[in-house]
């Protein structure tokens, strides 16, 4: 009963979050939309994975692209813009490459594989850790926190500022926020969580706003949203192979869906 009303708020919260950033109050009234849409998009997924999650992700971010389309926001302004499709698909090649063999390394060393267990990971199977990290993590997780914080929101809060600093700051420390709810979670499941939950969350948000600040930076540097998404992709599928691959494969539990494993950053 509770995560029903909970998830009906959330649909609803969603829903008024883009009507108000498509119609109410010019560029802060959008600023505040994306912001309501995103919240009630959390609500809405909490404990939701699969086939649930990927649609509500895409459903959000078409609403978040009517948003900026209402608000006169080029592909361009958003880091989507043509000119950018193949360097911008180049240094996402190479990102991959490097995260992914980083944090490979990193599982492979005694020292830091207690980094990695994490009971949303390493208690279900291999199935579920595949269809985690080629089809939620890209098509939910990152695909509406990059469109919403590095695209729409990034492009909104420079207009509204005339200022690139104050843009990277304000989405910086709004994707920091967004991350307590889910630092909750992940010191619920972490196998090596000690002391109190508070602990967790503030070094969640600090370490996801510091993140969001190199994601921005990225993304104004290489002028397309691809690179910050692979990074974000990158980051957050490694972690769940590896973990999966060093504790899970090994471990007791099999199971299917439990939490949500990809919202560590």
């Amino acid at each position: 009963m509770v995560k029903t009303v909970s998830r009906t708020v959330g649909a609803l919260t969603l829903i008024a979050g883009v009507v108000v950033g498509a119609f109410v109050g010019g560029s802060v009234g959008a600023i505040v939309g994306v912001l309501l849409a995103m919240v009630g998009f959390q609500a809405l997924t909490r404990g939701v994975e699969g086939a649930p999650y990927i649609t509500a992700g895409i459903a959000t971010t078409a609403g978040l692209a009517y948003t900026a389309w209402v608000h006169h926001l080029s592909p361009t302004d958003i880091g989507l813009g043509h000119a950018t499709w193949i360097t911008g698909g180049l240094w996402s090649l190479g990102i991959v490459l490097v995260v992914g063999v980083g944090i490979g390394i990193a599982g492979g060393t005694p020292r830091l594989r207690h980094l990695f267990q994490d009971d949303r990971v390493t208690q279900v199977s291999g199935a579920v850790t595949a269809r985690r990290v080629l089809l939620d993590i890209p098509f939910g997780t990152v695909l509406i926190e990059e469109f919403a914080f590095r695209g729409v929101m990034l492009a909104l809060v420079t207009n509204l500022t005339n200022s690139t600093v104050w843009a990277v700051g304000v989405t910086s420390v709004l994707f920091g926020l967004w991350h307590v709810s889910p630092a909750l979670e992940m010191h619920d499941a972490h196998q090596q969580a000690t002391g109190a939950s508070w602990t967790t969350v503030l070094s969640t948000v600090l370490f996801t706003g510091l993140s969001g600040v190199g994601f921005a930076l990225l993304r104004l540097f290489t002028g397309s949203l691809f690179p910050p998404a692979a990074l974000h992709w990158a980051a957050n599928g490694s972690g769940v192979v590896v973990g999966w691959f060093v504790h899970g494969r090994n471990g007791s539990g099999t199971s299917g869906d439990s939490h949500q494993a990809d919202d560590d950053a």
